[in-house]
């Protein structure tokens, strides 16, 4: 076969027969999800505000068994078997994520001589453990750079120090350390930086400066001693339920110093009516352990000393108890809280803003609060509340009251209470309405001994699940003690201060097929799980703008259809109706679009792709148990509890209600949003044709359009123009451990990735006749990375689109692919020398892939010039069998990879291909790192060994010295180069003249920016740049007869356009500048206002250079809300001179020039060219366009758009007629 290289015309599916035009937009922490996820904890204190509602009711009396006692720090616990300390001489510190006490023979361990976290000392000291955030540092060269990592990284024989995020929120600056390092360690912060050999390269002395709060998970410390004592130490003996509790909340406070704790108790609710002592009270305002409180004490000693005061004497008036903290959260009256005045331990004044007015524990911006209810019984007289619950839930929509509104049954009775439906209502609604924002409570139940489990274990699970907590049930002290642990580290997996836009945001991308452009769309969240959709919506050339599917009445009286859908800010308007739904959905992610479609879908085609081999397989439970090794091994993979049904979280995955989220009592009726977010994977649209009938002039195409989710999949839908359906849906088998948190949804900073990339195809239609048919040996291949999702790429064939096969997949552990990274970068498909079949003399050049190495994650919290592990090199390979042939790395030189010095960044941008000599195989690479560089690979000939790659500039931190390097300097590229063949008319300076001169030269356009973290206001000084390439042949650079290797172009080669160098200038001026300008090995834009930066590709339209840049939002502290994510801004330039072109009317009606559109609460990827049946070029993904003012002449069509700033062409016009935007077909060869 061979290939033909296609433009993007308005008889694009005549000439290609596939459309993979498409942008891009849209973004845990430490990536672009920053953008639609603010924490602001950065205003102030936020840690979390956690009241324990202690039972003591008197059947807390009763004694249960302990089986070993309470911890005691000043015994020495004798050495277990494994013991790997059995002297007790270095003594070990152990850690876990998951609050289990890890083995006493684990690797997960370290000594204490290099804990710096100097908050851990004293809880470490005194209960054996400690719960906060917790780093490692890793080297990783032999200059001694290195990084900060989540401690669960690391284990005893890699960590060289740990430090944790509690030293940072009190600002304890002290470093106790005593390990290896010591010389290099001063007191301060940790902090990520340049690393050098001496001076202090782990801290700093500014807080400000830190590492950010979220970029590690939650560590449970525990001391060595503590392992012996928890697996070494027994003794049964007996104690009260009251005795247990009380020193398992003791241990528990003292190990967590990073929650702030409250508490309240029962009163003694002798009856239910007024003047029975109903309800409970706030013995204990929620503030912080280190706290002085006015007794002298700390906040935690304080509540220690209150929960051991209690006595066990009264009834158990469960939601009356609650009732009462929901006031007191809410900064309500008094209401139960004043019943028992003679009762002590009293309420606490100091809960109290004045006498009977509570005085809320939420702090400025924080948003979550957080109860763990511990009970030993079910609900005695407790009714006194009843009546004011159910005000509460009258307020409630009906479909809220079948959520969440329902009174729970309990006990032998089968009474019912309220409990549950008022945990539901404080965890969806604002329970604090006169403080900005939302304010909710998350409750966590524990049911201690059998009486709770098997009376009330049924309304405590539900008033969890309601509350957005989960129970755990207790049946004795060391099951007690695990669930306060467990519920406690799930709050501390929360992040108490996330807030997200009160937009429905369409920073989405498109993709353009026909007229059809296809929106996917995304609704973030607090938590992991983000609602995503796609929708349709189609430009229509003859009215010169994007149009929905709504009906109405012209003006000649007919019926007609398409009124304008977008809004003058580039959304689409709340009123469309967009296509394939039923009613006016508009922005709103959640309704209509293919979300409408999965909502009715009862047979669905869904597969995965095993860990280790090539085939599809239908997703089963025998499937995934076989893959994982059976089900006990399947369990482990999903994360399963003990308690948690298999079957209901496949159910769920597959897209049923298996959890009744729904609350209409069924659980295999479909659940209420399926598709997950396409936070960065561009819809593909694979027109595969049709075939007419006699006499027919045209027929309906067969559209599908692929995209991937972070909820796992990757699916293909079918675009039957009204109406749309999907083909199939395709899991990679690592994500299904993605599901239980998908699920249960806690709201969490971390988001969660699945098929987050791009795809792309690559097409052979062996029979031109317009019409990919698998029958006649037409093949359509589909490949796709996974971005944030993993480290692989993977092959389907995809020749008959409702019967998908695996061709291949490579990953990480692959041969020759051990440096790749996180899997940015899109295929690009191509021919290179040498890469053939021949018969009879007859060559058959076959297709390869070219990708760069992927994103290096620890970037994101890396100083300026760091160097990184992973995503590094480009790779060339088959793209029908996925092996490798080629790459270009700092690995060793093989049979299959070239050793390139220098190549130390990691490169998530896709690389772009060039022809150089017309022959149709592909000779030339360029591809730009993180470290501000551009190379350049020349494959010349078909020995491979000979093939060269060259640092063709280097515009960052990369070719400085170590003390050299600045912030600002730290530019870093993440798109792919723009590549312009052209010609520069103008001088050029041999040292004394200039000489005019007309020389080819290929343009290199590309800008920085870190994609990953586009909110950074950081002062990096980001630059737009045309590069001059004037080697525009085939070379072998530095190889005999061949050019030497030419130096790196820096910035100081580049003449500054940022401001249009013409304007103003006298016709002497005029001439002198563009010998300067041409003479120079090109120019630089730079992006000048404050965090400003490139975050995608550009494109050049007949020289007009389009490019755009993003401008992050400063949040507003004072009112805790993200006003906007920041401003988009299209520039346009003259790519050879840098002068603006286009011209506006200002408001005298005068034409002046514009140097850009800017365009607010947006975020541009590449820039998508429409060429449409207009023979017009429009630009779709950057300014939304001309105005659009329908005329309401009173005899149809105009029912929206008939006023000033309400809608938007949704395109903006090239002022040409072709697109050089090219895509590839490949064709069979004849005879």
């Amino acid at each position: 076969m061979n290939i033909r290289n296609c433009f993007l015309t308005s008889l694009l599916v005549l000439c290609c027969g596939v459309s993979g035009a498409s942008l891009a937009v849209g973004t845990g922490y430490s990536d672009d999800t920053e953008l639609f996820i603010y924490d602001f904890a950065k205003a102030g204190d936020f840690r979390p505000k956690v009241l324990f509602i202690f039972d003591n009711s008197g059947s807390m009396k009763n004694t249960t068994e302990v089986a070993k006692e309470p911890y005691d720090s000043s015994i020495s616990y004798p050495s277990l078997a494994n013991d790997p300390d059995v002297n007790n001489s270095n003594r070990f510190i152990y850690f876990s994520t998951d609050g289990k006490v890890p083995a006493i023979n684990s690797t997960k361990r370290f000594s204490e001589d290099l804990n710096a976290c100097a908050t851990s000392k004293g809880p470490l000291n005194n209960v054996g453990r400690f719960q906060s955030r917790v780093w490692g540092y890793e080297i990783y060269d032999s200059n001694r750079k290195g990084r900060w990592r989540s401690l669960n990284d690391f284990n005893i024989y890699s960590i060289i120090i740990a430090d944790c995020q509690q030293d940072i929120d009190e600002q304890n600056a002290s470093n106790q350390y005593s390990g290896p390092y010591s010389t290099y360690i001063v007191d301060g912060y940790p902090v990520d930086k340049p690393n050098r050999k001496t001076g202090s390269w782990f801290y700093t002395s500014n807080v400000a400066n830190a590492l950010a709060n979220g970029s590690s998970t939650q560590i449970s410390l525990f001391t060595a001693n503590y392992v012996r004592w928890y697996y070494g130490s027994t003794g049964v003996s007996t104690q009260t339920r009251l005795k247990v509790a009380q020193d398992a909340v003791k241990e528990l406070v003292l190990a967590t110093p990073a929650v702030d704790f409250g508490l309240a108790v029962f009163n003694y609710n002798d009856g239910n009516e007024p003047g029975n002592r109903n309800g409970g009270r706030i013995i204990r305002n929620i503030v912080g352990n280190d706290a002085i409180l006015t007794s002298g004490k700390t906040g935690a000693q304080d509540l220690i000393d209150k929960v051991n005061s209690l006595s066990s004497d009264t009834w158990t008036p469960l939601c009356e108890t609650l009732y009462e903290s929901y006031r007191y959260f809410g900064g309500l009256g008094v209401y139960f809280g004043d019943d028992d005045v003679n009762r002590t331990p009293k309420r606490d004044s100091n809960a109290e803003v004045t006498s009977g007015i509570y005085k809320t524990p939420y702090d400025k911006c924080s948003n979550n609060g957080y109860i763990i209810y511990m009970t030993d019984g079910e609900p005695t007289n407790d009714k006194a509340a009843d009546s004011l619950v159910a005000n509460l839930i009258s307020t409630l929509s009906a479909e809220d009251k079948v959520a969440y509104g329902g009174l729970v049954s309990y006990g032998s009775s089968g009474e019912k209470s309220y409990l549950a439906a008022l945990a539901g209502y404080m965890k969806n609604n604002d329970v604090n309405t006169s403080a900005i924002g939302k304010q909710t409570v998350t409750t966590f139940t524990v049911g201690f001994g059998d009486e709770a489990i098997k009376g009330a274990g049924a309304l405590l699970a539900e008033t969890a699940r309601r509350g957005g907590g989960k129970y755990y049930p207790a049946t004795d002290a060391t099951q007690l003690n695990e669930a306060l642990k467990s519920s406690l580290l799930a709050i501390l997996k929360m992040n108490t201060s996330l807030v997200s836009p009160a937009i429905a945001t369409n920073n989405f991308d498109r993709t353009r097929s026909l007229n059809n452009i296809y929106y996917a769309m995304f609704e973030p969240g607090a938590g992991p799980r983000w609602k995503g959709n796609l929708k349709k919506l189609v430009l229509a050339p003859e009215k010169g703008y994007v149009v929905d599917s709504t009906t109405y009445k012209d003006k000649y009286g007919n019926d007609a259809i398409g009124l304008p859908a977008i809004s003058s800010d580039g959304t689409i308007l709340e009123s469309a109706k967009t296509y394939w739904s039923s009613t006016s959905d508009g922005n709103k992610v959640a309704e209509g679009g293919v979300q409408e479609m999965l909502a009715a879908k009862t047979n669905r085609n869904i597969y995965v792709i095993p860990p280790y081999t090539s085939e599809l397989n239908s997703f089963s439970k025998s499937t995934l148990e076989s893959m994982a090794g059976g089900a006990t091994e399947l369990r482990t993979v999903m994360k399963l509890d003990g308690a948690d049904s298999m079957d209901d979280l496949l159910n769920w995955t597959k897209g049923m209600d298996a959890f009744d989220e729904n609350k209409d009592g069924e659980k295999t009726d479909i659940r209420e949003h399926i598709l997950g977010d396409p936070l960065h994977s561009r819809p593909l649209v694979i027109n595969y044709g049709c075939t007419k009938s006699t006499g027919q002039t045209s027929c309906t195409p067969d559209l599908r359009i692929v995209m991937g989710t972070n909820a796992g999949f990757l699916h293909m839908f079918k675009d039957s123009s009204t109406t749309v359906d999907e083909s199939w849906a395709i899991m990679p088998y690592q994500f299904i451990a993605n599901q239980k948190a998908l699920r249960e949804n806690l709201d969490s900073s971390v988001h969660l990735y699945g098929v987050d990339s791009s795809p792309t195809v690559l097409v052979n239609e062996k029979v031109k006749d317009g019409h990919i048919q698998s029958a006649q040996g037409d093949k359509v291949w589909l490949f796709t990375g996974l971005r944030g999702g993993g480290k692989a790429y993977y092959a389907l064939n995809i020749s008959n689109p409702d019967s998908p096969s695996l061709m291949w997949r490579l990953d990480k552990n692959s041969a020759g692919f051990g440096m790749l990274g996180e899997t940015w970068s899109l295929p690009e498909i191509a021919f290179i020398p040498g890469y053939y079949t021949e018969i009879n003399g007859k060559k058959t050049y076959k297709p390869v892939l070219i990708f760069s190495g992927g994103y290096d994650q620890a970037k994101s919290y890396l100083g300026q010039g760091a160097e990184d592990s992973e995503g590094l090199g480009i790779y060339i390979v088959d793209a029908e069998a996925g092996t490798l042939l080629f790459s270009f790395t700092p690995d060793e030189t093989s049979a299959t990879n070239k050793q390139v010095a220098g190549m130390v960044y990691s490169m998530p941008g896709s690389v772009s291909v060039l022809d150089s000599d017309g022959d149709g195989i592909s000779d030339r690479i360029y591809a730009g790192d993180t470290g501000g560089q551009i190379w350049r690979i020349d494959m010349k000939g078909e020995d491979k060994s000979k093939w060269t790659a060259i640092k063709f500039a280097s515009l960052g931190n990369a070719h400085l010295s170590e003390d050299d390097k600045k912030l600002a300097d730290d530019r870093r590229f993440f798109t792919q180069p723009v590549l312009v063949r052209t010609i520069n008319k103008g001088w050029k300076y041999d040292g004394t003249n200039y000489l005019y001169s007309e020389r080819p030269f290929d343009a290199v356009l590309i800008g920085s920016g870190d994609r990953n973290r586009p909110s950074s206001e950081a002062t990096t000084q980001n630059v737009y740049v045309m590069l001059r390439d004037y080697n525009v042949n085939p070379t072998l650079f530095g190889a005999t007869s061949e050019p030497a290797v030419p130096s790196s172009i820096t910035l100081d080669d580049l003449y500054d356009v940022t401001s249009d160098p013409f304007t103003g200038l006298n016709e002497e001026q005029i001439v002198n500048t563009t010998k300067a300008l041409t003479s120079k090995l090109g120019w630089k834009f730079w992006l000048n206002e404050s965090g400003e930066k490139s975050m995608g590709a550009g494109l050049v339209l007949q020289g007009k250079l389009y490019f755009t840049s993003f401008l992050p939002q400063v949040q507003d502290f004072q009112q805790c809300t993200i006003q906007s994510i920041g401003a988009m801004r299209q520039y346009m330039i003259d790519m050879h001179y840098g002068t603006s072109f286009k011209y506006v009317l200002d408001s005298n009606n005068q034409e002046v020039i514009q140097r850009y559109v800017e365009v607010q609460n947006k975020v541009a990827d590449d820039l998508v060219i429409h060429g449409g049946d207009d023979g017009r070029i429009r630009i779709i993904g950057g300014a939304p366009g001309k105005e659009v003012i329908l005329k309401d002449d009173g005899k149809g069509e105009p029912e929206r758009c008939t006023g000033e700033g309400e809608c938007s062409q949704g395109a903006e016009e090239a002022k040409m007629d072709m697109s050089p935007k090219k895509i590839y077909l490949y064709e069979g060869e004849q005879g």
